[in-house]
């Protein structure tokens, strides 16, 4: 059976949009699962033990902690080592409260925890659950999407590529405002944290890693949804245009 690129490009795009939201959604569940690839990064006052954690990187589903620490003696260069991440929520919203109820509050007075800032994670709470619930609904609607050119392509039915295009505008829109969001949290809110932590050794800074990958995937869908409403709407069309009846007069002749 030939297969036309055109007819398999929406999918294709679908497929690596598909990849990386699920890396968008999953980093972070475990230490080794790109957690790097973070929302953004909170930095904290160093405590006085050696067990203290000073940064935690929150991600879509789960955060992650670690300590700061030079890569090599004489260099300037920090690195950020992760001790433990926290379990995978569905519906995750990362509290500093929670994150560390004795490492920081309750450490000593020359640890001053500015109180704002819990506030402004709990204020952001809906927020990041509901960036979570488009993901969720994106990653639904792409896999969706897939299945149903796969069945096109094989059917060659017009109705399964309906059902194609309308799950790739699902997961485009979905996609596209959790990455909208995604970038309001990254720079309003890392604003407003730095702004709230000046003074306190508290400081916040975006994941340009997580960014790229989230508008990679939406930027992916859009082309593919595109390209599917070309092969459904205008080249299904006029592969399925019917042919001129023959007339009586014509076939008599």
């Amino acid at each position: 059976m030939k297969v036309d690129f055109k007819s398999i490009f929406p999918a294709i795009t679908a497929f690596i949009a598909f990849i990386l939201t699920l890396l968008c959604l999953f980093a972070g569940s475990q230490k080794d699962l790109l957690n790097n690839a973070d929302l953004l990064t909170l930095y904290t006052p160093e405590g006085h033990s050696d067990t203290a954690h000073n940064f935690y990187s929150v991600h879509v589903m789960s955060y992650c902690q670690g300590v700061l620490g030079t890569v090599d003696a004489g260099e300037t260069s920090v690195a950020r080592n992760v001790t433990e991440c926290s379990s995978r929520t569905l519906l995750f919203a990362f509290n500093p409260t929670d994150a560390w109820p004795e490492e920081i509050i309750t450490h000593g007075p020359t640890l001053e925890w500015p109180r704002v800032i819990s506030d402004d994670f709990n204020a952001f709470s809906f927020t990041s659950r509901s960036m979570a619930v488009f993901y969720i609904i994106g990653v639904g609607a792409i896999g969706f999407a897939l299945v149903s050119c796969l069945s096109s392509v094989i059917t060659r039915k017009a109705q399964t590529g309906l059902f194609e295009f309308g799950f790739m505008v699902l997961g485009a829109l979905s996609i596209s405002i959790a990455s909208i969001i995604a970038t309001v949290i990254a720079f309003e809110f890392v604003a407003l944290i730095n702004a709230h932590g000046d003074g306190s050794d508290v400081s916040a800074q975006y994941g340009e890693k997580f960014l790229g990958m989230t508008w990679a995937s939406t930027a992916l869908l859009l082309v593919g949804t595109i390209s599917c409403f070309i092969n459904v709407f205008v080249r299904g069309y006029e592969e399925q245009e019917p042919e001129m009846p023959v007339g009586k007069d014509e076939e008599e002749g």
